[in-house]
């Protein structure tokens, strides 16, 4: 979608499998069942939504899937399936790896920051030589002291190498003129948000404070949130926001809506959009 001097894109990098239970907490399943169907470990598919921002020479991708580096242990438990990588649809935008100048993780785990590095001749290296990789300190203080209950969530190796290309910020932030940082907590203590105002125009990246539509709802919380009652205040209060600005909103895990705007914030009903 263009707009303006903006160009919007989605790239994703396949499909992974996570516990339905774990997705939507306390949502029974008779509920969440209407949204996605389960397989027999009750694992349901989710997508993996790169968003692309182009305006001039800047390119920003907030957020890199699930990546490469992954023994299979976890190409079983995640039962990871794609076509092609974000590699390779960034390639048939005629992105190179060179071209990118800015990345943005809403938090640092491994569903969310995999092409942030790749092994070359035995060596893991920036992904994006040229980028800055924006996170919150929280996240990397997070990162850096994972424990016993979030270490699982991580894979480590996705942060090698790359402290050159590190931009650590603290609260909100405007990364480029039209695209600012929002910190919101919930999911993880340094869980942020992207929001592209461009014109008339609002493109909000939710991470996973809101993974899927079938999640708007803001009762509707991962039993993976450490702090649910963040994410509950700043779903009520972001969505409001999107319900009287229109926004663009994208959800980075539904594989089958991955954008659309809210038509009716009472019943949190959604349209579906092209982005």
């Amino acid at each position: 979608m263009k707009v303006d001097n903006f160009e919007y894109f989605l790239v994703n990098d396949g499909t992974f499998k996570l516990d339905g239970g774990a997705m939507f907490g306390v949502v029974p399943k008779p509920v969440w069942q209407k949204y996605f169907i389960s397989d027999e470990q009750n694992r349901i598919t989710l997508g993996t939504n790169t968003l692309v921002i182009r305006s001039g020479k800047k390119i920003a991708l907030v957020d890199l899937g699930m990546g490469d580096k992954y023994d299979q242990k976890l190409l079983s438990i995640y039962d990871i399936k794609r076509e092609k990588n974000t590699i390779q649809r960034l390639e048939d935008l005629h992105i190179k790896t060179e071209d990118v100048t800015h990345v943005i993780f809403t938090h640092g785990h491994l569903d969310h920051t995999g092409w942030s590095t790749v092994n070359r001749n035995g060596l893991l290296v920036p992904t994006f030589p040229n980028a800055k990789y924006f996170l919150q300190d929280d996240t990397w203080d997070e990162i850096r002291n994972a424990n016993e209950k979030t270490k699982p969530n991580y894979n480590f190796q996705n942060f090698v190498n790359l402290d050159n290309n590190l931009e650590i910020i603290s609260g909100d932030e405007e990364v480029f003129p039209g695209v600012q940082l929002v910190k919101t907590g919930g999911h993880t203590k340094g869980h942020q948000i992207v929001i592209s105002r461009v014109v008339n125009n609002t493109f909000v990246y939710f991470g996973d404070l809101i993974p899927t539509s079938a999640h708007i709802k803001p009762a509707y919380i991962m039993g993976y949130d450490l702090y649910p009652m963040d994410t509950f205040s700043q779903k009520k209060k972001l969505l409001e926001e999107a319900y009287e600005e229109q926004w663009n909103i994208i959800f980075e895990h539904d594989p089958n809506m991955p954008s659309a705007k809210l038509k009716d914030v009472e019943r949190y009903s959604l349209e579906r959009i092209t982005v």
